[in-house]
């Protein structure tokens, strides 16, 4: 069983970004980061990122920190600070909600160099050349850029950094925020990113049919142990089994992940030879894979 230090805090501060804030604090000479904060600040759900977190306590170096608070003292799931940057760009913005996708991109982009000049500088003095609203318009030609040609936040903001000599979006002058969206739209007018664009292509055959098959069978599997899962929790919850918790992982847990998995073998599925013996044996299967229903 996985066992997460917990350690007390000092020197503990809370840091705005954004009209938001962010508790760091110091422990043994290294900078931590409450992560509850930064997560429900850019809109994400805490019970999924905390989960995540926690599963891979060892990658992200975390702990749990006491950090004094007006309420006392309060426990808290925390980072280290240098690896605060790998959690923010474990999230990609394209499957986030419209409503959050710009706070992630500027937490990414600007949060760890704020906390870092912190912490080596005694403040984060750097401040933002134009508001969050003068640079809507930028925004705007980015996403629609994103949008049509299948690119990144972080590639069309790198155009814009080495056009204009800066490291961060903020740093421009609102005269150089406007350059920057006619700067972008020549770049569309003038086909720059023609090319770009996510275009279909010919499938690459990774698998051989009789392997398809097989992670089909896995797949079907899986779904009915996930069926078997929801239907035997409350019988271990009621006699208090320490598998109770397995149970209700396997019914509900996983689905997040298969239903992924089987989207793209079907996809794979639709592609196989007809012909094949493995195939024309697993007809009975597919025909099971296609309507089984996502466990809820």
């Amino acid at each position: 069983m996985n066992s997460i230090a917990i350690i007390e805090a000092v020197n503990t501060t809370s840091l705005p970004f954004h009209g938001q804030h962010i508790i760091t604090a110091m422990a043994a000479g290294v900078a931590y980061v409450a992560m509850k904060p930064v997560v429900e600040n850019l809109g994400l759900s805490w019970s999924t990122q905390s989960q995540k977190i926690n599963k891979q306590w060892d990658k992200f170096g975390c702990v749990h920190m006491n950090i004094p608070s007006l309420g006392g003292i309060q426990k808290m799931l925390c980072l280290p600070m240098k690896k605060l940057n790998g959690w923010l760009f474990s999230i990609n913005p394209a499957k986030v909600r419209d409503d959050i996708r710009d706070r992630l991109v500027r937490y990414q982009e600007e949060c760890f160099t704020a906390l870092h000049d912190y912490w080596t500088k005694g403040a984060a003095i750097r401040k933002p050349e134009t508001t969050v609203d003068d640079r809507t318009p930028l925004r705007g030609i980015v996403n629609r850029i994103m949008g049509k040609y299948g690119m990144t936040y972080q590639a069309v903001y790198k155009l814009v950094h080495k056009e204009f000599g800066v490291k961060h979006i903020d740093e421009l002058s609102a005269k150089q925020t406007a350059e920057a969206v006619e700067y972008l739209a020549g770049k569309v007018i003038e086909g720059e990113f023609v090319g770009k664009e996510s275009l279909p292509t010919k499938a690459t055959k990774q698998f051989s049919d009789e392997e398809v098959v097989n992670l089909c069978y896995m797949q079907l599997w899986m779904e009915k142990a996930q069926q078997a899962g929801k239907e035997v929790y409350p019988a271990m919850k009621q006699l208090r089994s320490e598998f109770s918790g397995f149970f209700y992982d396997l019914a509900h847990e996983t689905r997040f992940f298969t239903q992924g998995t089987k989207e793209a073998l079907l996809r794979e599925a639709a592609n196989l030879d007809k012909s094949e013996r493995s195939v024309v044996n697993a007809e009975g299967m597919f025909k099971k894979l296609r309507g089984t229903r996502e466990v809820h």
